[in-house]
């Protein structure tokens, strides 16, 4: 602004008086100013007067104003800070509810350590204890008594004796003292309040918390205004993803008995907002648990001095475990002289005394105050709060981000950053990531980003030299600011384990998880390699089908443990004398394959095959036990027998039967004489075919059952054929025969049809809802009809989808997974239920499992076989059921055939299992009876 022009005479002027536009308004019009009439001194008396009043009154609703503000200051203050205990109270009940599900065989010493570790009076003031009550149904409360007895709580007992059909009891209570022991044994659900409140908790899965109650330890020593916090557990997940399965994972509640008075006392008593210790509170508290005109009296009420009045006053809602308080503050006074009593006197009598000038500058100074105060504290709470959120964003941002100089120097980075690195956060600021970089590459990156291109890339190099060695996926984004380069975010994300989990199933993929060796997807993939070669070569190809003679007597008289272990033998003694360029292979059982290269002629192969007799002729020692195992071998050419890798093993397969037909313990080549089991294939063919048509196939089911409850929740379909001569036919024996000459469909259709028809009478008799599985061929699922066909069948039956389960192998899908994603949506569409069977020991690939709607994993029995004798670890399994939990999957486990396979299945948390152990697959007629059993012992879950 320009400076005024200088006043010669501004020296001998005296001080400036009031506001020249003031002056102007008193002055009487065309008089000269020393001859101001007698009436002008009364009218500014008199004006002067009036405006004091005003000031008066105006400076009265300035203050109440400050006082107001300053009270809702402090209001928020403390209503902060108890939300913050609320939430803090439901942190701790979330993280005892956590320890529970984590360690469901939790022991009581071990609550106690874990509540005691707490400190609760000194760090949650109010909380009186941390107990657990276990969910248990009325005819299992025997049980939980011995059980607890066993575990050393000699008198306990479950109180009150009447209840319903479930109940929620206190098993653990801490700290342990006389008040406290009083509530164990006592069951939740006897009381409306209390059993309200855990319903609620357990469909919501969050915290739920009581309206005002009488804790049972205060019952004897008079009624203390309190309530309970309760958290739900659950088993397996932490927090299931429907209503349906929270309640039926529910398995009990953690309770937090809070009383108000600690809680609240804390926040007001013996502290005034301006630090002075000893003081009266300035604030009274008044809390209702209902809206306040609906309550009789208050659910508490802080202390205040009596006959005190409440000038002003504020109502606030606080969230408490799903319900809603209304807490009210009241100002209370505190027995000081404040500017309130004193100030509008004094500016009313000097207003009188003093002019109107000074009436109107106090009017505008109080007026500006008041409103820079307001303007102030509106932009530093506004400022406090944007700082406050980028802060927490940066620092706990789960992807690691550096702030990079111009100067390649880091200015900052959050903790995930540091941990990506390895290295302590101090020491990553200031140093230079062009010379500290483990890449090359990401070297180059950050350059480009300081020259304003930004770039992604991955490394397997340490962030920084001298940090952790992972796999990384790394981001330079220049950040600038009208054209100039500001700075450089880098972001770093350790994909380490999703390269690893990867790489795990692409191994899964295509070896087999016992021995090692190529499966079948990657035999074929050799077979192929090896057919492409001899045609650019001239040479052939040798396919050895290697089949143990006798096998399954040592899996039926010592164990399938022993058996793998001898397979697992087999395996390296058939590597031990092969050629680099040759591939031995298990195609599943005791059969393994050998893919020849380079073959000259026939003799070629038979010198190979008479290796194998020999590496297996010398006893095998397993377990203390010696075994001889011979081979029978078939043998088959190329281009001689076949010119595809199908039918060179299916001719291979055909002289391996004749090998053992001859003797066993040798090898034959393929001929055309050995047509006739192909002969006898077409007369199984032809009967099959009738079996179809008269109705010789029948149903047995096998039930699925829950490892933690034994309550049954699913049953498989199986296939059987009854042939009027031959008695009882496996489907090892005429399955394959269905799937070559395509009666499989056939055959298909009838069983889903004939299990959906079962479901309806089940359900008209037993009202079950438990899912029925079916096992849908490749063929079956693959003509495109399947969708169709399982609407035609549920229709008839007045089906509507849940209570059907189609099961596929990994091998169907993976043949075109743009057409198996197709028809498995019209499945979903449809309401069924979608299982990926036999899941880890084919493709097993992520990239489908995210694309296609599956709803189960089934364990292939062969992983599952060895866990309880340690000849395996249960990495696989463990992985199976991480993966399906990280893709919202139920996960089931095949072939369970002993009680330790059945807890090591429980202790990695698998949902479900079906085997030998609970059941052989039996007819309708069996599973009839013991649904009935199970129905009269407890009903039957319907998930």
């Amino acid at each position: 602004m320009p400076e005024p022009a200088a006043d010669p005479e501004a020296d001998s002027r005296p001080a400036p008086g009031p506001d020249p536009a003031i002056r102007r308004l008193f002055r009487t019009p065309n008089l000269p100013d020393l001859n101001l009439p007698v009436s002008v001194p009364l009218l500014a008396l008199i004006v002067g007067t009036g405006l004091s009043l005003l000031a008066m009154l105006q400076s009265e609703r300035l203050l109440y104003r400050e006082e107001a503000h300053r009270f809702s200051a402090r209001v928020e203050e403390i209503h902060g800070q108890l939300a913050d205990r609320i939430r803090v109270y439901e942190q701790v009940a979330r993280s005892a509810a956590s320890l529970v599900m984590t360690f469901p065989d939790l022991h009581w010493t071990a609550w106690n350590r874990f509540v005691e570790a707490l400190d609760m009076p000194q760090r949650y003031p109010g909380i009186i204890s941390i107990a657990y009550a276990r969910a248990i149904a009325a005819d299992r409360a025997g049980d939980l008594v011995a059980s607890m007895r066993a575990a050393g709580l000699s008198t306990f007992r479950i109180w009150p004796e009447n209840a319903g059909a479930e109940r929620v009891v206190n098993i653990f209570t801490a700290p342990v003292n006389e008040a406290n022991v009083r509530a164990i044994g006592f069951d939740m659900m006897s009381e409306v309040n209390r059993r309200s409140t855990i319903e609620r908790a357990r469909d919501s899965g969050e915290p739920a918390a009581t309206r005002a109650i009488t804790l049972k330890i205060d019952e004897a020593t008079g009624a203390r205004p309190a309530f309970i916090l309760y958290q739900a557990t659950y088993r397996g997940d932490p927090l299931p993803p429907s209503l349906e399965a929270r309640r039926a994972s529910f398995t009990g509640v953690v309770l937090t008995p809070v009383r108000i008075g600690p809680l609240v006392d804390g926040l007001i008593d013996g502290r005034r907002p301006d630090n002075r210790p000893g003081s009266q509170p300035d604030t009274g508290i008044e809390i209702y648990d209902v809206p306040p005109a609906e309550a009789e009296f208050p659910l508490y009420r802080s202390h205040r001095p009596l006959k005190a009045s409440s000038a002003l006053s504020l109502s606030r809602e606080l969230p408490v475990g799903g319900r809603i308080w209304t807490v009210r503050y009241d100002s209370l006074p505190n027995g000081l002289i404040t500017a309130h009593d004193w100030v509008p006197g004094a500016l009313l009598a000097g207003g009188i005394a003093l002019s109107i000038a000074l009436s109107l500058v106090l009017r505008m100074v109080l007026a500006t105050h008041s409103r820079a105060v307001e303007l102030a504290g509106e932009m530093t709470a506004s400022l406090r709060l944007q700082e406050a959120e980028r802060q927490q964003l940066f620092t706990q941002a789960p992807l690691g981000i550096a702030l990079v100089g111009t100067d390649g120097l880091v200015m900052d980075c959050n903790p995930a950053f540091a941990a990506a690195a390895g290295l302590p956060r101090q020491e990553l600021l200031g140093t230079d990531l062009r010379l500290r970089s483990g890449d090359q590459a990401s070297v180059s990156a950050l350059e480009a980003a300081l020259q304003g291109e930004s770039g992604k890339l991955e490394s397997d190099q340490p962030l920084l030299l001298g940090g952790r060695r992972s796999h990384f996926s790394l981001h330079f984004q220049p950040v600038t600011a009208e054209g100039a380069l500001k700075f450089v975010l880098a972001f770093a994300e350790d994909i380490g384990e999703k390269r690893r989990a990867e790489q795990h199933i692409q191994y899964l993929a295509h070896f087999d998880a016992l021995t090692g060796l190529p499966n079948r997807v990657l035999l074929y993939d050799r077979i192929a390699q090896a057919l492409r070669e001899g045609r650019r070569d001239g040479t052939k190809v040798a396919v050895l089908f290697i089949d143990l003679d006798r096998f399954k007597v040592i899996n039926d008289s010592l164990g399938h443990s022993f058996g793998d272990e001898v397979l697992r033998s087999v395996a390296r003694r058939l590597q031990s004398g092969l050629r680099e360029s040759d591939t031995v292979g298990r195609l599943g059982g005791d059969e393994f394959l050998i893919v020849v290269r380079r073959v000259t002629e026939p003799n070629d192969a038979a010198c190979v095959a008479e290796k194998v007799v020999a590496h297996l002729a010398s006893p095998f020692a397993v377990g203390g036990q010696n075994f001889v195992v011979t081979p029978s071998i078939g043998i088959s050419l190329y281009p001689d027998d076949a010119d595809d890798p199908e039918g060179l093993i299916r001719c291979a397969d055909i002289a391996m039967y004749h090998a053992k037909e001859q003797g066993r313990n040798g090898f034959r080549f393929v001929t055309k004489e050995m047509g006739a089991k192909s002969r006898e294939r077409m007369d199984l063919e032809g009967a099959l075919r009738r079996a179809i048509r008269e109705g010789e196939l029948f149903l047995v089911y096998q039930p699925q059952v829950d490892t933690l409850t034994g309550r049954i929740v699913g049953l498989e379909a199986l296939v059987r054929w009854n042939h009027p001569e031959e008695g009882l036919i496996l489907p090892g024996r005429f399955l394959p025969v269905a799937e070559e000459t395509g009666l499989v469909q056939a055959m298909g259709d009838w069983v889903l049809f004939e299990a959906c028809a079962q479901i309806r009478r089940w359900r008209a008799r037993f009202d079950l809802s438990i899912p029925v599985a079916v096992n849908v061929s490749g063929a079956q699922f693959r003509d495109g009809q399947l969708p169709a066909k399982v609407a035609r069948a549920l229709d008839a039956n007045g089906l509507s989808g849940p209570e059907l389960e189609i099961e596929v192998t990994e091998s169907t899908l993976i043949d075109d997974v743009e057409a198996a994603a197709e028809t498995l949506t019209a499945l979903k569409r449809r309401g069924v239920l979608i299982a990926l069977d036999d899941f880890g020991t084919g493709y097993s690939s992520l990239s489908y499992l995210h694309r296609l709607p599956i709803d189960k994993l089934k364990i292939d029995r062969s992983f599952i076989h060895d866990l309880s004798t340690g000849a395996s670890d249960a990495s696989v399994p463990r992985a199976i059921v991480g993966l399906g939990r990280s893709l919202g999957l139920s996960v089931i486990a095949e072939g369970v055939e002993t009680q330790e396979q059945l807890q090591l299945l429980r202790d990695l948390a698998c949902e479900s299992y079906q085997g030998f152990l609970f059941s052989r697959p039996v007819p309708a007629e069996e599973v009839e009876r013991l649904l009935e059993k199970l129905t009269a012992a407890h009903p039957v879950s319907a998930e």
